[in-house]
């Protein structure tokens, strides 16, 4: 019996046993058999038919499925949060993936089609609504409904992808359509940082691979490398790429719609399918990612090793804006135009026309990028580039409708990681990204704002209002160093790093809620305010008491929000962060309040300073096990940061004291996990996290208020991953939380939360 045969029979068996009495004797068994044999050729010719070649089959089916619930409770709960309490909440982390489908074709050797399809869905739990309050024995009784941010009692959403990969004599490629297109090209171009996540933090996105592996990542290596690092970022649209050229040369090539990348600056518009435009039928609405209006276009060419080990490539990056934009409401609304009546002098016809201006951005990012190995000892990652951004504004007077550009210089910037492997590694990032360098899909995310370097890179604790967290932002330079001694099944990492602004801006500053802001996160999931567009507070009748920014600007559409800049809590996917000013007197910050100014301004309250940040972190983890004569992992990790931002140059600032410091912050936490089998593992958490500025002002009832920053925030968890079947698993987590603001209590809150999730590939 051949291959073909071999894989048949048991299926054959199968039916011709089943077609038998239900209790079938020795002649039952006799004929089924007898049925097989007389079939063997038929059935044969059938199998041989559907294989392209021996043990190969031209279909296959394969995918994933998840499914996430969780339960949270607050013991107490500042006022802001009556009215958004949510308890048991299920796939709220921007509509994952409930189940992904996809099918491979094989017509030949050559050719390969594949196509995907991903059922996604939400329900983001509970929600008191006030308004449709009834009353009740005991007075009004707040409904509680289930609704996500279109007042929907739960979303489903689908995502579609196809692809064809051709393999001929002289070369290999493969064309992508559809969402999602992941992609990546070089630091200063498209690329994705890889932060630092711990192994409580079990992420929706996490890949395949057996739990041992995740703890070796997330636990013994302190870091995610090879399959495991993901330097890509998500497009929807058409992608050409090379698989193998002649040469050793590789081309990229994608035109594609794209997520959001500007909710931080002044002129963004709500282009995501949220809030923004849930109820217009227009074609603003994109499809997958992205909206019906802007595009990006990337190419690059490569070469490998170039230069021994080293390999050079040249990259292209930049964003299109269809000019059919400037119709639309929402852009309209943005830029205040308004519609005039205008009466012709000569023939006393009327007609509406409207008056203002407006704009948008096309950016272009042009790279040289050269990475690899020297020698044995050295690896190198470099990337040169440069950036010019052009303004397209558009101007209605009365005598017409005119467009114009205005291009910004050139600016160049770099970035260099470069390792030493030579008795224990030593690495040193370099990076230098001047004001006004503006490459949107890169890791510096182009906001002139600051922050405090490394703090957005730890744990799932990003910010910036990106997709991911980004190291650096425009106008930041400086050195980072990194030891590594080594240390058996386990490391050891020590980091300093010293960065700075090379131009004096606006102290606009932001920092993470790195410990408890992923789970408190999760509680705004009613709103689009979710995704960053604005405070988490925008659509909640109760505002939370916070530290003032620069309250001076309100976007016009949805009934005037405060602008990205102003100060207060903030979500976006998987984390909460916090901006605010450091003033310098409640006049200045006072001064900010009672100013009104636009998207063309800027308030002339908001101090200006060239700033400082520094920061000094210990990363460890050891296998204690053998120490004690467990056999199996026995992890004891811990991670420790400082943090500082300065207006003058600080080694290391040890607390929020001094004339120069504007915001201070220490984080500790310590994960123990051991292994009871090689696919059951356990493990606790213990942290803590402190921020503090001592030039931070709130509204009180008498007007402005010096009110210090001090934010400590507790955390006390156990939990498990277990591989329940081959590539089936159950993550399950509680947590005890705990947020206190020392001088504005009110804000003070209390919370469990209990989560499991199940996810398989098949």
């Amino acid at each position: 019996m051949n291959k073909a045969l071999a894989k048949a029979a048991p299926w054959i068996f199968f039916s011709a046993w089943m077609g038998a009495s239900a209790n079938p004797g020795p002649v039952a068994v006799d004929s089924a058999l007898a049925g097989m044999e007389s079939s063997l050729g038929r059935v044969e010719s059938k199998v041989l038919s559907t294989l392209m070649f021996g043990g190969s089959s031209p279909v296959s089916f394969s995918g994933e499925a998840r499914l996430k619930i969780q339960d949270h409770n607050f013991t107490d709960y500042p006022p802001f949060l009556t009215d958004n309490q949510t308890w048991t909440a299920a796939n709220w982390e921007g509509n994952e993936s409930f189940l992904r489908l996809g099918m491979v074709v094989r017509p030949n050797r050559n050719t390969v089609l594949w196509s995907k399809i991903g059922f996604q869905h939400t329900l983001p739990g509970n929600y008191l609504n006030p308004q449709q309050a009834r009353m009740g024995p005991d007075g009004f009784t707040p409904i509680q409904t289930r609704h996500d941010k279109s007042e929907e009692t739960a979303n489903i959403h689908e995502d579609m992808s196809a692809g064809i990969a051709l393999r001929t004599i002289p070369a290999s490629f493969w064309l992508r359509m559809g969402n999602v297109l992941w992609t990546e090209a070089s630091p200063l171009t498209i690329w994705k940082a890889q932060p630092r996540t711990f192994a409580w933090d079990y992420l929706p996105f996490e890949v395949e691979q057996p739990i041992a592996r995740y703890y070796e990542y997330n636990v013994a290596k302190g870091e995610k490398s090879g399959r495991a690092a993901w330097n890509k970022k998500p497009f929807n649209g058409v992608n050409l790429e090379s698989i193998n050229l002649p040469a050793d040369l590789y081309f990229n090539f994608l035109y594609a719609g794209f997520e959001r990348y500007d909710n931080f600056e002044r002129e963004f518009i709500d282009w995501s399918n949220d809030l923004g435009y849930a109820g217009l039928g227009t074609e603003a609405k994109g499809r997958g990612i992205g909206d019906s209006y802007r595009r990006a276009i990337h190419g690059r060419v490569a070469h490998a090793k170039t230069v021994g080990g080293l390999s050079l490539g040249v990259n292209y990056a930049g964003t299109r804006y269809q000019p059919s934009i400037v119709n639309q409401t929402l852009w309209r609304v943005n830029f205040g135009l308004r519609d005039t009546l205008v009466i012709d002098p000569v023939s006393g016809a009327s007609s509406r026309v409207p008056l203002g201006n407006g704009f948008y951005k096309h950016a272009n990012v042009l790279s040289l990028d050269l990475r690899g190995s020297i020698g044995d000892n050295w690896l190198l990652q470099s990337d040169l580039a440069l950036s010019r951004l052009d303004t397209i504004w558009h101007d209605w007077t009365l005598a017409g409708h005119a467009s114009r550009t205005e291009s910004r210089d050139i600016i160049p910037a770099a970035y260099a990681k470069v390792t030493n492997l030579h008795f224990f590694p030593v690495e040193a990032d370099f990076a230098y990204f001047p004001k006004g360098f503006y490459s949107p899909f890169s890791f510096a995310a182009p906001i002139d704002a600051f922050m405090p370097f490394g703090a957005n890179m730890v744990g799932s604790g990003k910010f910036m209002a990106r997709g991911e967290g980004s190291p650096y932002v425009q106008n930041m330079a400086g050195l980072k160093l990194t030891l590594t001694p080594y240390s058996g099944f386990g490391h050891f990492k020590v980091s300093y790093g010293q960065h700075f602004q090379p131009e004096a801006s606006r102290d606009i500053l932001f920092f993470p809620h790195r410990l408890n802001g992923a789970d408190l996160s999760s509680v705004f999931q009613t709103s689009y305010n979710r995704w960053g567009n604005n405070l988490v507070d925008h659509s909640l009748p109760v505002k939370y008491n916070k530290r003032l920014g620069d309250e001076s600007f309100r976007v016009k559409e949805y009934l005037d929000p405060l602008g990205p800049e102003a100060g207060g809590l903030r979500n976006d996917y998987l984390t909460l962060y916090e901006g605010f000013v450091p003033y310098q007197s409640v006049a200045q910050a006072q001064g900010n309040i009672g100013e009104t100014t636009g998207i063309f301004t800027r308030s002339n309250f908001v101090p200006v300073n060239k700033k400082w940040t520094s920061n000094f972190e210990v990363d460890a983890a050891y296998d204690v096990g053998p120490l004690i004569g467990y056999k199996r992992d026995l992890f004891m990790s811990g991670y420790f940061s400082l943090n500082g931002v300065t207006t003058s140059p600080a080694a290391l600032s040890l607390d929020e004291s001094g004339d120069d410091m504007l915001l201070w912050g220490a984080y500790l936490r310590f994960e123990p996990a051991m292994a009871l089998t090689d696919n059951l593992y356990i493990l606790a958490l213990a942290g803590y996290e402190n921020w503090r500025s001592q030039k931070a002002y709130a509204m009180g009832l008498m007007g402005v208020e010096h009110m210090p920053i001090d934010f400590r925030d507790y955390a006390y968890g156990v939990g498990f991953d277990w591989d329940i079947a081959p590539r089936v698993g159950l993550h399950g987590r509680y947590k005890w939380m705990q947020h206190d603001d020392v001088n504005l209590p009110v804000n003070n809150w209390k919370a469990r939360v209990m989560s499991a999730e199940i996810k398989t590939w098949f």
